[in-house]
């Protein structure tokens, strides 16, 4: 049997948090998420995922600075960043450290399951 790729989620708001959690959870992800870096990090280096959906703005930093912190411990994953703030500074910035893909919010839970898919690899 194979294993459900695993998806790491960092969202401060309560609500899309357990809004992306169910989502990718009922697509068969093995998804877990969070609302801080701290946690995050801890959690991706004991149990690294198959790919990372972060959110730009967060209550302690920010998903750049997550992702770069990964992949400064050696993460290679792929990763994907939503924002609130599409701008093309925010969109640079994300594009250099790491991110394959940027979604604006109000985001489309087709597209993001997509991307999940494409990038993290289909459940079984």
């Amino acid at each position: 049997m194979s294993k459900k790729p695993r998806v790491l989620i960092v969202e401060d708001d309560p609500a899309v948090r357990r809004s992306l959690l169910l989502l990718l959870k009922g697509r068969q992800f093995d998804a877990i998420a969070f609302p801080t870096l701290a946690q995050a990090w801890a959690d991706a280096a004991a149990n690294p995922p198959a790919c990372l959906v972060a959110d730009y703005q967060l209550t302690d930093g920010d998903g750049i600075s997550l992702l770069k912190h990964l992949r400064e411990g050696g993460w290679t994953g792929p990763a994907i960043l939503i924002s609130a703030f599409g701008s093309g500074d925010v969109s640079s910035r994300a594009v250099a450290v790491g991110f394959s893909t940027i979604f604006d919010k109000p985001l489309r839970e087709h597209a993001l399951v997509d991307a999940v898919r494409h990038l993290a690899g289909d459940p079984p």
